[in-house]
């Protein structure tokens, strides 16, 4: 009988092996010198490299070929004869870093920041509104009262029209000899104030913020007084005034002049007229 020989393939690391071998290297050193593990050298050499990777069995035995001085090309037709560990397949997850934690609290700090601003600005535009919506309701029905008590007849109503007229014409006359040469009412177009209260006038030439409060709380202004505009006004005495620009304001009281120069600090000028406290304001 004719025997045959199973031919065995050549394997990388009988080749290897051999050239250490002609070399006079041991194992241990050859992997000190090459900087590649012991157990690779020794799987790669003995062909058990059913533990090694294969995305780095190639790259092993390469780097082995080269130290010891093996073109890598010679064994490259070799390289199918070994096999490595097939990589897991995994489930890649994405792992947020500390920066990806820190620019999300930036962006959620930042936000939040931004709906408080909001909120306060929106807050004090609506405050702002209904502080201005007051005031002017509370002038508009200040001079509507005040224009309502000069319109109203002083004598009870039901009398005949003539009598309202002499009693007014002879109230009139008294008042012009009692004031001591002093005018008693407004000037055209203004109206005249009430029986015990007092009338106040007063013109600006710029601008200036303006508040007078009467002695019931009532406030008979409380706006701005544009240049070039005056008015008049009636209510309880006495009243409390603050003029935001005092240089720029005429301010008379039943037609005399009211120094405002004593009350100003700052041309801001408080002061309170009529009643016992018409001489005692002192600038704040």
């Amino acid at each position: 009988m004719t025997s045959q020989k199973e031919l065995i393939p050549l394997q990388p690391g009988d080749i290897l092996r051999y050239e250490r071998e002609q070399q006079g290297l041991t194992l241990e050193r050859a992997s000190s010198r090459s900087r590649i593990r012991l157990s690779v050298l020794e799987a790669i050499e003995s062909g058990q490299t059913n533990d090694i990777p294969s995305v780095y069995l190639r790259g092993y035995i390469r780097n082995y070929a080269r130290y010891l001085g093996v073109d890598p090309a010679d064994i490259e037709d070799h390289m199918d004869n070994v096999r490595g560990a097939e990589p897991d397949v995994q489930t890649v997850f994405t792992v947020k870093t500390g920066r990806d934690q820190t620019e999300k609290w930036l962006k959620v700090s930042s936000y939040l920041a931004a709906s408080a601003l909001i909120a306060v600005l929106a807050w004090q535009f609506t405050h702002g509104a209904v502080r201005f919506s007051q005031g002017e309701s509370q002038r508009t029905t200040a001079e509507a009262d005040a224009e309502s008590r000069a319109a109203s007849p002083a004598e009870p109503a039901g009398r005949p029209t003539n009598t309202h007229l002499s009693a007014s014409i002879a109230s009139v006359e008294v008042l012009q000899r009692s004031a001591a040469g002093a005018a008693p009412t407004a000037a055209s177009g203004e109206f005249a104030a009430a029986a015990g209260e007092h009338l106040l006038t007063m013109s600006s030439s710029a601008d200036t913020w303006v508040e007078i409060v009467d002695a019931d709380g009532a406030h008979l202004e409380m706006d701005l007084l544009r240049a070039g505009t005056s008015r008049s006004y009636s209510g309880t005495a006495p009243y409390r005034i603050m003029i935001g620009r005092a240089s720029a304001v005429e301010l008379s009281m039943d037609g005399q002049l009211v120094d405002l120069g004593p009350h100003t600090r700052g041309n801001v000028a408080h002061l309170t007229l009529g009643g016992q406290a018409a001489d005692a304001s002192e600038p704040r």
